[in-house]
């Protein structure tokens, strides 16, 4: 049996197509092997199917699509109901995505061991799996999120083939493939490239000069940057007369040895958020969009990028980088400044970078271009940041941290954490002190845990000071901890301290909006409407509105419910109020009251 995805969408057996009714049975096909015999719910596949908002049949509608599919598998095949969704395994049966990218790797390999003949027909034996356009006769929805990524995919082994046969000398039957190629890409440099050195080799030395020039003027028209090192290489190599043999398959100096496996460390105690690793994880395996991870300060957004970027180990194979972008810092991490730190993290020599911002990120994504790796940037304070930040690729995977709520960033997912329920909670402090103690005083425990209302960092910290304390009774630490002018000097242990990170970055507000938090933290209300903003500063109603709104993007407050009507009601975490009203009285103001 033959499954295919790579042109129309079909199940073949013996040579023969299977008959599949419809757009939504091919979708479910297709995104069952898209997911790699993982669990897709039906959350998921509804979406593929109808969007955001499919009928309120669809989960039967699912089940009758996944049944008449399940007649044709055999053998080893298999579609089956796992929780609330379906996985396919379709055992040794072909596949033809999975067969382009083996092949591919194959000749990837064989490219770069200059074994260029093997290469050549390793790649065009890829690339000739292809019978039209990706994923045809499934829903608009699959086809826009799935295509792009599988397309790109294409182009680059299609780059890498071309530069198998530029280094075995057939620029002459290259010429007019690249001519087409660029008229079709013109932005994309490396086919623009090829063709240079191609029309150079074939004594057109005048028109290679023309093709940079024009792909020159269209980038600076169209995207305002100047051409990468690839064309810019191409360029200098042709006006030296020092195109090599292998040129431009090298284009950058680093080899496979000079790259990380790895240049963050996991959190070995890192406990709960199952389903928002499974969803974080699912993401980055099938699309190549930015995931962005959000939340309060301490509810713990690094640890969770750095557990999620562990465990697709596998996926991304080449290892794993890390930037702190001092988002919450007065001073953030200029860009250029960021990139420098990923490019050296990356072996390059600091001298031998480019001084400007706009062509570091081209040098750093050419070299990322071809690598399964992924990246996190942490702490990221606004969209201006990170945007430089962001791979071309669809190899490489962006993880983004940050308290703000970054809104432009194209494609992007953002991934809200919450601060932990009780049972999770109690789970981490428990393998932080040990079990036997946990166990011995539960009541004590559970008073800790309860104090720390959820939020990791208070967590962690507290754990550690009782683990490091073994003489002391867990309720007398309970004890020290429920007194709340007291609490926040409790939950400070080292570097660690809770009050520091929760008022962090509070003194560069906006005048008003920091005046709201301080105002609003010496409320004694349980929760509060957008309107008490507006009566604290005399303002209109949706001035308050919009201050409100950005403290909640900034997660000085969550939301906490929404009425019938459609109006949000919001609240502090307990421990940020404390922390703002701690310096709401240091600043001299008292309490206050809206009666």
């Amino acid at each position: 049996m033959e499954f295919r995805i790579l042109g129309p969408v079909g199940l073949w057996l013996n040579g023969a197509e299977l008959p599949l009714k419809g757009s939504k049975q091919r979708t479910i096909l297709a995104a069952l092997l898209l997911a790699r015999e993982k669990v897709l719910s039906d959350a998921q596949l509804g979406e593929v199917l109808w969007g955001k908002n499919p009928p309120a049949t669809y989960q039967a509608q699912i089940y009758t699509y996944a049944s008449r599919l399940r007649r044709h598998l055999q053998g080893s095949m298999v579609l089956l109901r796992q929780g609330p969704g379906y996985f396919m395994r379709i055992g040794s049966s072909r596949f033809d995505f999975h067969e382009f990218e083996k092949l591919a790797d194959t000749g990837r390999e064989a490219l770069l061991a200059g074994r260029f003949d093997q290469a050549s027909e390793t790649l065009r034996s890829a690339l000739d799996l292809w019978r039209g356009p990706t994923l045809t006769d499934v829903t608009d929805l699959l086809a826009e999120t799935e295509r792009p990524r599988i397309d790109e995919i294409r182009m680059k082994t299609l780059e890498l083939r071309i530069d198998a046969e530029l280094a075995l000398g057939r620029h002459h039957e290259l010429t007019s493939e690249l001519v087409g190629l660029v008229n079709a890409n013109p932005l994309r440099e490396r086919f623009r490239a090829q063709l240079m050195v191609a029309l150079y080799r074939a004594d057109r030395q005048a028109e290679a000069f023309a093709t940079f020039r024009e792909g020159s003027r269209l980038l600076s028209d169209e995207l305002g940057v100047d051409p990468g090192p690839t064309l810019k290489g191409a360029y200098q190599a042709i006006l030296t007369n020092e195109v090599s043999r292998e040129f431009p398959r090298q284009r950058h100096s680093l080899t496979a040895s000079s790259w990380p496996v790895t240049l963050a460390a996991d959190t070995p105690d890192f406990t709960g958020r199952d389903a928002e690793l499974a969803l974080a994880a699912d993401r980055l395996r099938h699309r190549s969009a930015p995931l962005t991870v959000t939340g309060m300060a301490g509810v713990g957004k690094t640890a969770f990028a750095l557990r999620v970027a562990s465990g697709l180990g596998e996926d991304f194979p080449d290892g794993q980088l890390v930037v702190d972008l001092r988002g919450s810092d007065s001073t953030p991490l200029p860009p250029r400044e960021a990139l420098g730190a990923l490019l050296t993290g990356l072996g390059l020599d600091e001298a031998s970078l480019p001084a400007s911002l706009e062509q570091r990120a081209l040098f750093y994504r050419g070299a990322l271009a071809d690598r399964r790796m992924i990246v996190v940037l942490d702490d990221a304070a606004t969209d201006r940041q990170v945007r430089p930040l962001l791979t071309a690729g669809t190899h490489c995977r962006t993880i983004v941290t940050t308290r703000s709520s970054l809104t432009t960033l194209a494609g992007q997912y953002t991934l809200d954490l919450e601060p932990l329920g009780h049972e999770a909670a109690l789970s981490l402090f428990t393998k932080i002190i040990g079990p036997e103690r946990a166990t011995a005083e539960t009541n004590a425990a559970d008073e800790i845990v309860d104090t720390c209302h959820g939020l990791p960092l208070a967590i962690r910290i507290a754990g550690a000071r009782v683990a490091a304390r073994r003489h002391w009774p867990l309720a007398r630490f309970a004890h020290r901890l429920a007194d709340p002018d007291r609490l926040l000097d409790e939950l400070r242990l080292g570097d660690l301290d809770v009050r520091e990170r929760l008022t962090g970055g509070s003194n560069s507000l906006e005048p008003h909006t920091r005046a709201a938090l301080l105002r609003l933290s010496l409320l004694d209300l349980p929760s509060f409407p957008h309107s008490v903003t507006s009566t604290l500063l005399g303002l209109s109603d949706a001035d308050g509105e919009q201050i409100t709104e950005s403290l909640l993007d900034l997660h000085l407050l969550e939301l906490a419910h929404v009425d019938e009507e459609g109006r949000p009601a919001y609240r502090f975490h307990p421990l940020a109020r404390l922390a703002a009203r701690e310096t709401a009285h240091a600043e001299g103001l008292s309490e206050l009251s809206l009666i």
